[in-house]
């Protein structure tokens, strides 16, 4: 039943998958996770904490349907959701739901070099999405990889397409730069290039993380090792995103482990890839009641989080 209603992409589905956040919301809100914390400086009222995480379930939609990242099907928004219940402080904090926005503007030009259309054009985009996420969060330099990763895999090599991206990402820095000379506040320019980070991973030990971990590690482990023998063995545009994917997934997970802090919610960057090679997984699952236990395991691990 549940494999059945999620195998297509359907409004009805997405209304459904709209209210299993707001349950883990709820859940969030009331076991502990108390969303004030977070929007402890009163920047962002409540309705912009929606709009924030309704443009985010969009852009992750948009770039899995628009690139054909699976077999149109909402596996992958379910995962998404479902991964967002296994981390409730994942979507809780405001620098965090920016950056990751950005990222996913990032990473709509990053996926849509598939096409030769307007190549230059998206490697600005992209640059210039990145140069802007940088200057919240430093440690996206490292995304630097993933794009001129998709220029090679694309085979879209050259001497413009290598310095293009590097001019627009230049270009948040050099306003922002001319901005604190200007105000005589240089050395705010200065601290995007302090680097230093503390590796702490106490708070990982929490069973609270453990346990999530842990489920999406062995599940995204097995998919991948299914997944890729097949894609490999075929040469299409799908293997190349595929590979791309994977390369994704690495440099989101170094980006997790340089962070200064590490507090739970820099678990979301981690959701779109994970999200995607799940929901690759589970399409090559034949028989629809193992894809029915599947589902409903990861649902229960889910909801089994607010209560450790």
């Amino acid at each position: 039943m549940l494999a059945n209603f999620f195998a297509k992409s359907k409004p009805i589905t997405f209304v459904v998958l709209g209210l299993l956040f707001v349950v883990y919301l709820f859940l969030a809100l009331f076991t502990g996770f108390d969303i004030s914390f977070y929007f402890k400086n009163s920047i962002f009222s409540y309705f912009t904490f929606a709009v924030l995480l309704l443009l985010t379930f969009f852009f992750q939609n948009f770039i899995v349907v628009k690139n054909n990242l699976t077999f149109g099907n909402s596996y992958a928004f379910l995962f998404f959701i479902l991964c967002l219940g296994l981390f409730p402080s994942s979507f809780l904090d405001e620098k965090t739901l920016i950056v990751n926005l950005l990222l996913l503007l990032f990473l709509r030009k990053v996926y849509s070099l598939q096409s030769s259309k307007n190549i230059f054009k998206k490697l600005f985009d992209g640059g210039l999405w990145l140069g802007i996420s940088f200057l919240i969060e430093p440690f996206t330099l490292i995304f630097t990889l993933l794009l001129y990763g998709a220029i090679f895999i694309h085979k879209k090599t050259s001497l413009q397409t290598l310095l293009i991206p590097v001019v627009g990402f230049l270009t948040p820095l050099f306003l922002y730069f001319t901005y604190c000379f200007w105000n005589d506040s240089t050395e705010a320019f200065c601290n995007l290039f302090n680097w230093f980070t503390s590796y702490d991973f106490e708070n990982y030990r929490a069973l609270i993380y453990i346990f999530p971990l842990c489920v999406i590690c062995v599940l995204s482990l097995i998919s991948v090792f299914m997944k890729t023998p097949k894609i490999l063995s075929v040469k299409n545009t799908f293997r190349k995103s595929w590979l791309l994917m994977i390369l994704n997934l690495f440099i989101t997970i170094l980006f997790i482990l340089i962070l200064k802090e590490h507090n739970g919610s820099e678990f979301l960057y981690l959701l779109f890839p994970i999200a995607i090679i799940l929901a690759n997984g589970l399409e090559l699952v034949e028989k629809t009641l193992i894809k029915e236990v599947l589902i409903t395991l990861f649902f229960l691990c889910s909801l089994v989080v607010y209560f450790l």
